[in-house]
């Protein structure tokens, strides 16, 4: 098995899903202090300095691969990454087997755009109220459909996360929106106007599988996000598995409809009537959800290597609830720091709050006893990224 890249959380719970499994991991990356490249359980490969040079870096993923007698499965758990083997799948399955459906239906997901039309025209009771304005005059011509609060969400989200350093925004009134909405026009980011769905963090919950090309589901998690950061459109540090039927069942219509294969994390959020709304959906691994699935009983990344080399599994799903993951240091920083002096301290929890919110704790982003080092190499990171943003704080605007 081929991993790349390996510096961040998403990488860990692939390894972690597999290295007591007798598979032979590779992690691949540019960066010599990726914490994935320093786990006891993989072969480390550094590859050259070209990761920004598309074409470059697909040459060399390709002739690395191609060094293999047996062709590897490949996680690429970056977005970008994992499109651009999509978009040339002939040439990737050459060298890797790719672990999820084709391009033609990845693209039907990720643009969220075609995603929410499809579902509506379904008449799916989890999509949001959803409207898809495509210049300034069509946004304009929304004013007396909306509903407020709305948020605007790009149909891609990198770019826009890119450009204005967030998932999602949300609005309370009309015009704050248009002005927003022409901004983003002026950077021919295509977006998507839905309703906000009100309630805390707390309230999102994600449905983890790994599923057929059927869309049937084979290995399946359920779980909740309890701290995550920003608070509103935010990465998660604090999750708990949970047993939830609703989810399940919401679930397995939602991968059903739209023919997946792979790996993929459904966020919902829960309504005031108890319903559940779709937030969004990842075609790929994630972090806390694949290392939650692991402990509580449903290894989807085994799964879906398995599966990916023709085996077929028994259909199962976790077995455990209230056990939790966690992001140790970050969690730690925003906890008892960290929001307050960003600007939500009504999330802020002390030491003792934050400690009693770990109870249940089953894994580690990072940190495993039989494999502490890319724990350490990942507090490094994290001590020079908030000493770092403490220091333009302290310094004001400018």
């Amino acid at each position: 098995m081929v991993i790349f890249p390996s510096s961040h959380a998403v990488a860990m719970s692939v390894i972690r899903g597999l290295q007591d499994e007798n598979v032979p991991i590779i992690a691949v990356d540019f960066k010599p202090q990726a914490a994935g490249l320093y786990s006891r359980f993989v072969t480390p490969v550094l590859m050259p300095d070209l990761y920004r040079d598309e074409a470059t870096f697909e040459s060399w993923m390709l002739d690395f691969g191609s060094r293999f007698k047996v062709r590897p499965v490949l996680f690429l758990v970056d977005d970008e990454d994992l499109f651009l083997s999509l978009r040339r799948q002939e040439q990737w399955e050459r060298a890797y087997r790719l672990p999820l459906s084709p391009w033609p239906i990845v693209q039907g997901i990720v643009d969220k755009g075609r995603m929410y039309r499809h579902l509506q025209d379904a008449g799916w009771a989890g999509c949001p109220k959803t409207w898809f304005p495509d210049t300034p005059a069509a946004l304009d011509g929304l004013k007396d459909q909306l509903t407020f609060p709305c948020i605007i969400k790009p149909t891609y989200s990198t770019a826009f996360r890119q450009r204005f350093g967030v998932k999602a925004k949300k609005f309370d009134s009309f015009e704050p929106l248009r002005a927003f909405g022409a901004e983003v026009f002026a950077v021919s980011i295509p977006f998507v106007v839905q309703e906000f769905i009100p309630g805390g963090e707390d309230l999102l919950v994600t449905y983890a599988a790994y599923s057929n090309d059927n869309g049937d589901v084979i290995a399946s998690s359920t779980g909740r996000k309890i701290h995550q950061f920003p608070p509103d459109f935010g990465t998660c540090r604090l999750a708990e598995s949970i047993e939830d039927e609703g989810l399940e069942t919401i679930g397995r219509e939602f991968l059903h409809i739209l023919r997946y294969r792979g790996i993929s994390l459904t966020e919902f959020k829960r309504t005031q009537d108890g319903g559940l709304k779709l937030i969004e959906l990842n075609p790929r691994p994630g972090d806390w959800p694949e290392r939650l699935a692991q402990v509580c009983g449903a290894n989807l990344v085994l799964v879906a290597y398995r599966e990916t080399l023709g085996e077929k599994v028994t259909p199962h799903s976790i077995n455990q609830f209230g056990r939790k993951w966690v992001n140790l240091p970050e969690d730690f920083y925003y906890c008892v720091r960290g929001y307050r002096l960003l600007g939500w301290p009504e999330a802020h929890r002390g030491l003792f709050g934050w400690l009693g919110d770990l109870r249940g704790l089953a894994s580690d982003a990072f940190f495993h006893w039989r494999d502490p080092l890319p724990a350490w190499l990942r507090l490094k990171g994290m001590w020079a990224e908030f000493a770092k943003r403490e220091r333009q704080l302290s310094r004001g605007p400018h």
